[in-house]
């Protein structure tokens, strides 16, 4: 069952490559090439995605003001109090995201720098899980991923191998002083492999090494089923909670006129 299923979706992976190919002979503007794959990706994830689950993009807010920059992905649970509109960028509330990403058509050494700064905006927001509020998670993954949502970098090509996009990022966390685990999680690249942080190597995700261990922080894997991989990770990493409260409640201040 698991090998239908990585299949079907390396087949929907060599469409998104043939796609990129249609895009920039129709396209002459990065822009407009760029605002293309968006789409692409995020109607992917709308077809393999939990039903529950919806994907938009724009901008993340929590309950203290804190803002994101704008997002490429946004994907929401059933607990965000608005609907999606699928092409025009919305304003999200941080409590109802379960993820996000950047999605570039080709990840330069000089782009990634900027998406690591735009990762670190995100990673400032904070979720309030509410009261009442039921959360299923090891203490690792809850730390990590209820307290801000996990945030993912896809590309289709990139000049940099995935050796190297791993060092560009541990020497952007040496440069800036950046907390590793309040950056971007995870990096894809369709015509490379992947780049995750496992973090202290406890959470729901694991990458084992020969002897059967659990291996924490940064592990890179050349791939040719790159899509698989990242809906592997983003199942196991998305946040999942009941909530009783509303989250609007925290963002509304009615007065008596």
């Amino acid at each position: 069952m698991l090998d239908a299923l990585r299949e079907k979706i390396g087949l929907a992976e060599a469409q998104m490559k043939a796609r990129l190919q249609e895009i920039r002979a129709t396209f002459g503007h990065s822009g407009d090439k760029g605002t293309s794959l968006e789409g692409v990706f995020r109607e992917f994830l709308r077809q393999y995605l939990p039903r529950r689950l919806d994907v938009g993009h724009g901008e993340v807010i929590d309950s203290k003001g804190l803002r994101s920059r704008q997002t490429d992905v946004v994907v929401t649970s059933e607990d965000h109090p608005f609907t999606v509109t699928p092409d025009l960028p919305g304003l999200f509330f941080v409590e109802g995201v379960c993820a996000a990403g950047e999605i570039k058509a080709n990840l330069t050494s000089e782009n990634l720098v900027s998406t690591l700064e735009k990762s670190c905006a995100f990673k400032t927001l904070r979720i309030d899980p509410g009261k009442g509020t039921q959360i299923f998670s090891n203490p690792s993954d809850q730390e990590r991923f209820y307290k801000c949502p996990p945030w993912f970098v896809l590309a289709w090509e990139s000049q940099l191998d995935i050796v190297g996009l791993q060092n560009k990022v541990e020497e952007f966390v040496a440069q800036s002083g950046t907390n590793p685990v309040r950056l971007v999680d995870a990096v894809f690249v369709l015509d490379r492999g992947w780049a995750i942080n496992f973090g202290d190597g406890e959470g729901a995700c694991k990458f084992v090494d020969s002897q059967g261990k659990s291996v924490p922080g940064w592990v890179w894997q050349h791939s040719d089923s790159v899509l698989f991989q990242f809906l592997s990770w983003l199942t196991c990493v998305m946040p999942r909670m009941v909530r009783f409260e509303p989250i609007l409640a925290k963002y509304l201040v009615f007065a008596i006129s």
